[in-house]
């Protein structure tokens, strides 16, 4: 078997350990599954785990990785284009707020909404102990979010830097409640439709949190 063979074989083991572990993750939560779940799941044997990912912490930190690092890379590059558009002026609220909330909404596609898989994982995220949600923030959010807050500082300069921080904070949590609870959407609605207008859901998220984030 040639070189590149034998890599390309050893990436699909890999993605299919990644993608079993997602699965296992958004089902059961990180303390009740098991390595030999995963095992068990991506039909592998525990060696492939082990010489991919050395432990399970690491093998979830990929999982998640995969699904947040493209979408922190796109919310990243919208909102530097935002700051060159905009400067030296500040980047309006709802500007702002569109950049971090849309890719997040488009991770499966601009006209499909939140991959299927990442939402089942952010849903498990808020069942899971303090020191795994902690540790993942630091992670994957440390840097995005004082991106953000430097912006949001710049543009709002009559707030002090504790109300930036809270208000930054209900408007993340707004945006994930939005992003897992569209069940909620379709009670409300007198639409037979049942799928969620994503488009819309985040259009009115922007205007509902920039309206709450620059209110004196």
């Amino acid at each position: 078997m040639s070189l590149r063979a034998t890599s390309s074989t050893s990436d699909k083991t890999r993605q299919k350990i990644v993608r079993a572990a997602e699965q296992l993750f958004a089902d059961k939560g990180y303390q009740s599954m098991t390595l030999r779940d995963v095992t068990k799941a991506a039909n592998v044997n525990l060696a492939a785990v082990n010489y991919h990912f050395g432990s399970k912490c690491n093998l979830m930190r990929e999982a998640i990785r995969s699904r947040i690092e493209p979408i922190n890379v796109e919310r990243l590059k919208r909102l530097a284009e935002l700051i060159e558009a905009h400067g030296p002026a500040p980047v309006p609220v709802s500007a702002i707020f569109n950049s971090l909330f849309r890719p997040l909404f488009e991770s499966d596609g601009p006209s499909k909404g939140p991959n299927p898989a990442l939402i089942q994982m952010i849903g498990r995220a808020f069942t899971e102990p303090a020191d795994f949600m902690r540790n993942l923030h630091k992670d994957f959010f440390t840097e995005l979010s004082f991106r953000y807050l430097t912006e949001l500082k710049r543009t709002c300069p009559q707030l002090d830097e504790e109300t930036i921080r809270y208000r930054f904070f209900l408007s993340i949590s707004t945006m994930l409640g939005a992003t897992i609870n569209t069940v909620t959407l379709e009670n409300l609605s007198s639409s037979k439709s049942t799928e969620p207008n994503y488009d819309k859901i985040v259009s009115e998220l922007i205007a509902y949190a920039a309206a709450g984030f620059d209110h004196a």
